[in-house]
């Protein structure tokens, strides 16, 4: 562990021909935590919506089945983690555990865990080897945080006490971005019943403010106590924004400094029920666009509602790519998501928050994926969280596994392009309000 710390700093201070003594691996790892820390220290303050669904089972024989769906909102500001229910006016600076009453939560997903592995300064990082990650080659490293670095505190029903954590972190091998972050208990103490507790967080990019930020897009956490009893948590991240006390977002090229003079906007609230013909700005290539980038698109005719026009058509539609998942379960595809998250012409602006009602038939696109039982593989688990499976009679159907506020659908093959001008028929709904 010292040994791999020492070479670290060896890598900061020779000189070039030096340098490229050390084992490669070594080098990328360098080069890996400073991209991290540049953005965790660097990000403006921002917030996103958190879906929590929960499930629990009694023992592992048992099946789980779901408890509820919990959202809150969660934001760092001033490099802490605080949360919120979604269209509250502020955040508090208490644990979720504070808000809802009962039930298994967490934190740490958001950036806390994050910020201790790349940032505290205490984690023992060994390096372990090349994997496949969601499609992508990926360098694998091992970590371990001492207790005195980093405690997770962990409450149930028959004690309560701290562990510390180990895990792994996997980076894209040609970019050195940080696709996952897994973690699990470790150092469980005598008077805590807990069996083990476990976590995976996969990350996506945004832009903030011109800059390149690293944010969570999904999280799974389980806990079994030993009991045999368990829960599972899985968290979807979406809707992100610059958090300014009056929530803005800023879209746009990473390499471009933000204006000086922001232009001024009426703010306008879109009521639910709205629906709104767009049609894509951006072509997106399964080979050049990445997860996080910026899309945009038009809206071809009038919103209205009520017979009053509130958004004449033209009006730029701004989001991001927010899944590009490949998978080959039951057949090869991607699974692609659309997120908008703000309306705005010359003159207005406006929070977009909305369901993909329709989309056109570009080649390769469908709502559900289907095969023949008999043909189909089995269930594998660990990345392929897209959707749930459903038996029909001789066939097999992959349904998606919707995220709040962003449009999914599968496209089929092993690449895919969506034009520029595609047609997409969206809806307005309400902003989630707390637990259901």
């Amino acid at each position: 562990m010292w040994l791999e710390a020492a070479f670290l700093l060896a890598a900061t201070v020779q000189p070039p021909q030096a340098q490229r003594q050390l084992p490669d691996h070594v080098l990328k790892l360098a080069q890996i935590r400073r991209n991290v820390q540049e953005s965790v220290l660097r990000a403006p303050d921002y917030a996103c919506l958190e879906t929590v669904e929960r499930f629990g089972r009694a023992n592992a024989k048992a099946r789980f089945h779901r408890l509820d769906t919990l959202q809150l909102e969660v934001a760092v500001i001033g490099n802490k983690e605080v949360y919120g229910w979604p269209g509250a006016e502020s955040f508090e600076d208490v644990a979720p555990a504070e808000l809802v009453a009962g039930g298994t939560v967490s934190t740490g997903e958001f950036i806390q865990l994050l910020r201790a592995v790349f940032v505290g300064g205490t984690s023992a990082i060994t390096w372990h080897g090349e994997e496949e990650i969601r499609g992508r080659s990926a360098l694998r490293y091992d970590y371990e945080l001492p207790m005195f670095g980093y405690r997770s505190k962990v409450t149930l029903a028959a004690g309560s006490g701290d562990v510390s954590l180990k895990g792994s972190f996997w980076a894209d091998a040609e970019t050195l971005e940080l696709l996952r972050l897994e973690s699990q208990a470790n150092e469980i103490p005598p008077m805590l019943p807990l069996a083990g507790m476990t976590s995976r967080i996969d990350y996506g990019t945004m832009t903030v403010q011109g800059r390149r930020v690293w944010f969570p897009q999904t999280a799974e956490m389980k806990l079994v106590e030993l009991s045999g009893q368990e829960a599972r948590n899985r968290i979807e991240f979406s809707h992100c924004r610059q958090y300014t006390g009056t929530a803005t977002l800023s879209f746009g090229d990473p390499n471009v400094e933000p204006a000086a003079a922001p232009r001024q906007f009426e703010r306008i609230d879109l009521p639910p029920g709205v629906a709104l013909e767009l049609r894509l700005e951006t072509a997106i290539d399964s080979a050049r666009t990445g997860v996080g980038e910026s899309i945009t698109a038009r809206l071809a005719s009038d919103a209205v509602h009520k017979k009053k026009v509130l958004i004449p058509a033209g009006a730029v539609v701004k989001g991001r790519l927010r899944r590009l998942e490949k998978s080959s379960e039951l057949k090869p595809h991607f699974v692609v998501g659309l997120e908008f998250m703000s309306i705005e012409n010359e003159k207005v602006r406006g929070r977009f928050f909305g369901v993909l009602e329709e989309v056109q038939q570009v080649g390769g696109l469908a709502r559900t994926l289907k095969a023949s039982t008999s043909k189909s593989t089995n269930f594998s688990g660990g990345d392929v969280t897209q959707g749930f499976r459903v038996e029909a009679g001789s066939s097999e159907i992959l349904n998606l596994r919707e995220i709040p506020g962003v449009g999914s659908f599968f496209m089929l093959g092993e690449a895919f392009k969506l034009p520029k001008g595609m047609k997409m028929t969206w809806r307005t709904v309400e902003l989630p309000k707390g637990k259901r």
